[in-house]
């Protein structure tokens, strides 16, 4: 008989080990490293107010590019106006205030054609060109025949 009880123990150790196990395996946390949480999708008014101040020049001529950014399409989309100039060249650059900056995009570029205001258009960025924009290291150059650049200004960006 007390071969009976020990055999009765040994099953009931082992019964409550399992539930135990079973417990502990469908409780089983994933670590906080493992989990991805994705940041929510943002959109973005993007304005420049392009003038002799951003390069330090005598110019009257005067622009104004006003936008939208998403970030879950990457798309880059802009309406641009200028007065008192006329640009052989209109770009987005990417750099440091005062810099020459890389060239991003060109938005315009004389041949000839007289294009109508405002210049609009889009272009969709890469993760690269996404985070200069988002630090705030973008600025449009408007290039004449006079002066390259004789005005200029930077994106600023506010969340929608």
């Amino acid at each position: 008989m007390g071969r009976v009880k020990g055999q009765g123990l040994i099953f009931f150790k082992i019964a409550v080990i399992g539930i135990l196990m079973v417990c502990l395996w469908a409780c089983k946390k994933t670590p906080v490293a493992d989990q991805k949480i994705k940041p929510p999708v943002r959109s973005y008014l993007v304005v420049a107010r392009i003038d002799k101040k951003g390069t330090n020049t005598n110019s009257e001529g005067t622009a104004t590019l006003k936008g939208k950014y998403d970030e879950g399409t990457k798309l880059l989309s802009y309406e641009l106006t200028y007065e008192k100039l006329i640009p052989e060249e209109i770009s987005l650059r990417n750099g440091t205030k005062g810099s020459k900056g890389t060239l991003t995009a060109v938005l315009y570029k004389n041949s000839g054609v007289i294009v109508p205001l405002p210049l609009s258009g889009t272009f969709t960025l890469t993760p690269l060109q996404e985070r200069n924009l988002l630090k705030g290291l973008w600025f449009v150059a408007i290039n004449t025949l006079a002066k390259s650049p004789e005005i200029s200004g930077v994106l600023t960006l506010k969340q929608n």
